[in-house]
């Protein structure tokens, strides 16, 4: 009899476990990224924590090409459900009836450092820069070489909308030069840039490997004008929202169940997104997390403001006005439907 009721229990464990793994896998859902970067923050601790997986979703990545190759993808059958990216990608794509939008903020600061060399530093005298004025700080970078990756880049547009706002001329008070990620540590290295803006860990591991001074960290919202901006949002397909809303709801509530622990217990979060990152040594990873920390809302709601603020810095910085109303750009309606169940 023992033997039977043993038999009889294994049976419900295992059906149990069947009808578990069923439950917890009943969202398929593609996500488009263009790189790994700290800007996905929580999205990686989502993943590690197995936020996911508990909302019932069976997450799947796709790394694209180009943004154009992104957007194609979370186009209706493009297969994928949203793009992490620019605000400013789902604004224009809703202009373009290209049937995306934003859905949900991941991150709320500008992710551009802007770093110094260590002679630069010397030379200039800046000894501990937390000490100094945003004002101050600008003013150092007059006669500086400075990388920003490429023309038009997110790092290349916000150094020079920043040296605008504080009363220096980006084609006369600086020499900026393109280049790319990969060559700007080789760059300050060989002194042949004395700077350079760009996110991480970039900026990180020319401060704990080359003993480079981070100037500027707008992840902190040191410089007034961009502080809160929206930053990176899911660019969602808007029938994937409206069709599938219990799908879109579960993700989201796996991001913002991340983004609270990132809050409430930031070593729990950073030991698990570590794991996103295997090939960046530790002090590296660490300066990384720590200096993004600040950047991450405490939730994905989005409001018109924001959206307004994006539109209008891509305006600022030479972009093409986009031809719809904010409040078209965006949905808040992932994020109300998970805010029913969030614990």
């Amino acid at each position: 009899m023992w033997k039977k009721m043993a038999l009889i229990g294994a049976v419900a464990m295992a059906n149990a476990f069947a009808a578990s793994a069923v439950a917890q896998s009943k969202h398929r859902v593609s996500q488009v990224v263009a790189s790994s970067s700290f800007a996905f923050l929580p999205m990686y601790v989502a993943e590690q924590m197995a936020f996911f997986v508990e909302e019932g979703v069976e997450l799947s990545t796709v790394v694209a090409s180009s943004a154009q190759a992104a957007l194609a993808l979370v186009s209706n059958g493009g297969g994928s459900a949203y793009y992490l990216a620019s605000p400013v990608a789902g604004a224009r794509a809703a202009a373009q009836g290209a049937g995306m939008l934003n859905c949900g903020a991941l991150m709320t600061q500008n992710p551009t450092n802007i770093v110094i060399s260590a002679e630069a530093a010397k030379r200039l005298q800046v000894g501990d820069a937390k000490l100094l004025s945003t004002a101050k700080k600008v003013a150092l970078l007059k006669g500086l070489k400075l990388a920003a990756h490429t023309p038009g880049s997110s790092p290349d547009l916000t150094l020079k909308y920043v040296l605008k706002q504080y009363g220096l001329d980006a084609e006369r008070d600086v020499q900026i030069l393109p280049i790319t990620f990969t060559a700007i540590l080789p760059a300050l290295e060989r002194g042949r840039i004395d700077g350079f803006a760009y996110s991480s860990p970039v900026a990180d591991e020319a401060v704990v490997r080359h003993g480079a001074v981070r100037l500027l960290a707008l992840t902190n919202g040191e410089v007034e004008p961009l502080a809160g901006q929206l930053s990176i949002t899911m660019v969602c397909n808007r029938d994937w929202v409206t069709k599938q809303p219990d799908a879109a709801a579960a993700v989201v509530r796996a991001l913002w169940r991340a983004m609270k622990l990132m809050k409430s217990d930031p070593v729990r979060a950073k030991s698990a997104a570590r794991k996103a990152f295997p090939n960046l040594e530790d002090a590296v990873f660490n300066a990384a997390f720590d200096a993004n920390l600040n950047a991450f809302p405490d939730s994905p709601r989005i409001n018109r403001e924001q959206m307004q603020a994006a539109m209008d810095f891509n305006v600022k910085t030479g972009g093409v006005p986009i031809q719809v109303k904010p409040e078209d750009a965006f949905t808040n309606d992932a994020v109300d439907r998970a805010a029913k169940t969030m614990k």
